[in-house]
């Protein structure tokens, strides 16, 4: 297995786009173009895509955003790209269910291993209304070591350098949980409250009605109330997933300039070493 570094090695910024069912008909089995579902393994093989190579979200949960954890993060993708065949040159289409956060976690994921262009199966495969197929792909694996792309990943610590210099002009928290959780009035993890200063975000902005993504033009001005377009967006929720998605909608917003805190409230709120704000909102 390749060597793996914490720290950054280059600068890569991915493209993030949204490919709907029938432009991925239209370029199915192109080379450069590599298909990965994200739903539950049972329902892969249940019947997914022709071509979709399975890939489980849980891989990369990250319950810390210390060294060891990080570099175990980064074995994981190394490990995980290569045995799907991924190359940091591909195109690659993430699939889950639906636009749930699960195949966002997936997206951010691949983002921050060096993968230089993204996009997401809009409506997920449930929008698919072509051929299902049982049986899983023949791949052929490709070296690939991740390229930690640490404009993508906030840790605590750059979290709590945030915090400490009063949101410094530059850096905007953003808060991706539930109206409640922001309140302090229920938490997943130890305290209650939220990031001091931290800005609420409401995740139903990011899909429309029909549970697509929304469209740009009407999901940039939302994203301008809470953050400028000159600033870092460090986003945290729960545990990560609801803050990638959220970091799709902003990337997709056209605000490049965002990341997100992978282990969230889990870390955040669990350890008395970081400051929490309840006062009633």
């Amino acid at each position: 297995m390749p060597s793996i570094s914490v720290c950054i090695m280059e600068r890569v910024m991915a493209t993030f786009e949204l490919a709907t069912p029938e432009w991925l008909a239209r370029h199915i089995g192109q080379e450069d173009i590599v298909l990965v579902d994200t739903r539950p393994v049972a329902e892969y093989w249940a019947g997914h895509i022709p071509g979709a190579r399975h890939l489980d979200p849980s891989l990369f949960s990250v319950p810390r955003t210390d060294g060891p954890a990080l570099a175990r993060l980064q074995a994981v993708l190394t490990w995980s790209l290569s045995a799907l065949g991924i190359a940091p040159g591909s195109r690659v289409v993430v699939a889950g269910a639906q636009n749930e956060v699960n195949a966002a976690r997936v997206a951010w994921a691949l983002a921050y291993a060096g993968v230089e262009h993204i996009l997401l199966l809009d409506g997920g495969v449930d929008a698919w209304t072509g051929e299902r197929v049982t049986a899983a792909p023949a791949v052929t694996a490709t070296p690939f070591t991740a390229t930690p792309q640490s404009a993508y990943l906030a840790t605590a610590e750059e979290v709590l350098a945030a915090v400490r210099q009063a949101q410094p002009a530059g850096v905007r928290v953003i808060d991706a949980r539930s109206r409640e959780e922001f309140a302090g009035q229920r938490s997943n993890a130890g305290r209650t409250g939220r990031v001091p200063g931290a800005r609420f975000w409401d995740t139903s902005r990011e899909l429309a009605a029909d549970g697509r993504f929304a469209a740009a033009a009407q999901l940039a001005p939302a994203v301008e109330d809470v953050v400028a377009a000159d600033e870092r967006a460090i986003v945290y929720c729960g545990g990560g997933g609801r803050a990638a998605r959220t970091f799709i909608a902003l990337q997709l917003a056209g605000h490049a300039g965002a990341a997100v805190y992978p282990a969230s409230w889990n870390e955040w709120g669990t350890s008395d070493k970081f400051p929490v704000e309840s006062t009633a909102v």
